[in-house]
């Protein structure tokens, strides 16, 4: 055994088989990133004009991490128990920095496309780098923040045994929450909170009108109205906002389980063991719930070539939101003198009888 011995928990049967579980789908998740990270250069040509697949490859190094901290627990079940010291102590970290990314990674992909696809603000190569050192940075500091700054030896160590594996211990809940749980809670609210405004102006509901903007919503039989209130861009973008959005949905579905456990359990409510299992394997798969829907959106995404220039919006004419279409009149053609009155005039009541009629007059049957 690596490290002395602070404290043990030893496994029941049905304990470590629950872990091996969750070892089984930390691999699965790892195998998908992995078999993603290979292939990905073939699907590389779609993105070349935005900054998706710089965000994604974070995302993807962040499922790795919590996929490792899920397989660190390999050895837990080979020694029959879980303790503390140098290895509980890395899987802590682990388990921490991996969701803290996973978080902050979700958000920069939902900001990046809002920045895109509504505000039509495309960051430089530049920006992105930047926002990428940062959001790294943030994360490390958060992990070593806790046993470097926050560990008091009358409270034991930071991280520690946390049920059947190493993560925050219980004697800093607060920081359970402050420093996991919040960046999750924001991270899932934000990007929701982005997405729908994008496909809101995408789909023509949110427009933009004299400096104001407008929020729509119109009847089934009225629906065709929105196509007059979009672009190029809104109508080359809609399928792919439309599941780009999953991406925040699935996130929320592969965390909220384990995190109402571990709320639960700081609230003095302890769940079954099983409860606890079937949560961590859910949260475990959320790299292969991401690897799922990269191949999906692959399938959607539009080819390079037809990708629109991303510009700031046109205004609207307030009159296509009105009627939906701006109207329009025939004028009619003046009769320069009489003498042609003769022959023509059949004629020019024919015409007289057209001209009358314009956009907003309505088809009478004859």
């Amino acid at each position: 055994m690596a490290g002395p011995q602070l404290s043990e928990k030893f496994y029941t049967a049905f304990e470590r088989n629950g872990v091996i579980a969750l070892v089984a789908s930390g691999f699965l998740s790892l195998t998908a990133i992995s078999y993603l990270l290979l292939t990905i250069v073939t699907y590389s040509k779609k993105y070349l004009n935005t900054h998706f697949l710089l965000y994604f490859y974070c995302l993807l190094l962040a499922d790795a991490m919590q996929s490792v901290g899920a397989i660190m627990s390999l050895k837990w079940v080979d020694h029959g128990s879980v303790y503390e010291g140098a290895f509980c102590a890395a899987q802590g970290g682990m388990k921490q920095g991996g969701s803290i990314a996973a978080a902050v990674w979700s958000f920069a992909i939902s900001l990046h496309l809002f920045n895109l696809l509504f505000l039509r603000y495309e960051t430089s190569k530049t920006v992105s780098s930047w926002l990428v050192a940062f959001g790294w940075s943030l994360v490390f500091m958060m992990v070593f923040l806790g046993p470097v700054a926050i560990e008091k030896k009358e409270r034991g160590p930071f991280f520690g045994i946390s049920g059947a594996w190493c993560w925050i211990t219980h004697e800093y809940h607060v920081q359970q929450i402050a420093m996991q749980y919040l960046f999750e809670f924001l991270s899932i609210v934000l990007s929701s909170f982005l997405y729908t405004a994008t496909l809101l102006r995408a789909r023509g509901n949110l427009l933009r009108v004299d400096g104001h903007w407008k929020l729509r919503f119109l009847s089934s039989a009225d629906a065709w109205k929105l196509d007059f209130g979009r672009d190029f861009t809104d109508t080359s973008s809609l399928r792919l906002i439309q599941h780009m959005i999953w991406y925040p949905i699935a996130y929320a579905l592969c965390i909220l389980p384990i995190a109402a456990v571990r709320i639960g359990s700081m609230a003095g409510m302890e769940p079954p063991f099983a409860v606890t299992i079937f949560a961590a394997f859910v949260y475990n798969l959320s790299g292969l719930a991401d690897v799922v829907l990269f191949f999906t959106m692959h399938r959607i995404f539009p080819e390079p070539e037809a990708l629109p220039k991303f510009e700031r919006r046109k205004t609207i004419d307030p009159t296509v939101i009105q009627y939906g279409i701006t109207p329009f009149a025939l004028n009619p053609t003046p009769v320069s003198d009489e003498k042609n009155s003769g022959g023509l005039a059949e004629s020019g009541e024919r015409r007289g009888s057209m001209i009358s009629v314009n956009s907003l007059t309505p088809l009478r049957g004859a």
